[in-house]
């Protein structure tokens, strides 16, 4: 499994705090290991755990957005959400899968496996967010290879990433 992550888990025994939404149910849990995109968690409640839920990592107050990955006899993995996640999927689920997911809700799977429009709504979101992220990657690598180039010409004000529009063809020849 580790070979399909994106950054490598470290081992860790942290306790942590399952919030189950529209619930005051609060489960407790460990983290055994963690990486800025997810963790694993075991709990003797895990089959109380809904797909969805926050999770609040030792003492602290703040709950991250989690979604679980995998499911194991032990425990399950889960992704950590960022917002901007939970907003293309609550767009995506309002314009787009929501019908479907109606209909799907009133005739659910028998065997309780994850159903053909979850899996598309996950892929779905998933591509938008590998998109931004490589977006993002373009942007900071574009901004860092400028500023390399640059240091000896003047110092660099802000460290922060900055959009980069491409300037037409025409407009370069015509100024030079």
């Amino acid at each position: 499994m580790s070979d399909r992550r994106r950054i490598p888990r470290q081992p860790c025994n942290l306790s942590a705090r399952i919030f189950v939404p529209r619930s005051r149910a609060v489960i407790p849990c460990v983290i055994t290991d963690i990486s800025s995109h997810g963790s694993f968690i075991t709990t003797l409640e895990h089959d109380q755990v809904p797909p969805n839920f926050d999770l609040s990592i030792g003492m602290s107050s703040v709950p991250r957005a989690c979604r679980i990955a995998r499911r194991e006899a032990n425990g399950f993995g889960v992704e950590f959400l960022e917002p901007v996640r939970l907003e293309v999927e609550e767009i995506l689920i309002e314009y787009a899968f929501k019908e479907e997911l109606m209909f799907e809700a009133l005739s659910p799977a028998l065997d309780g496996t994850e159903t053909i429009t979850g899996v598309r709504l996950r892929q779905t979101v998933n591509a938008i967010m590998d998109l931004i992220e490589r977006r993002n990657a373009m942007i900071w690598q574009h901004a860092n290879v400028q500023q390399t180039s640059t240091m000896s010409e003047r110092p660099i004000a802000s460290s922060m990433p900055t959009r980069h529009y491409q300037t037409p063809l025409a407009k370069l020849s015509a100024s030079a």
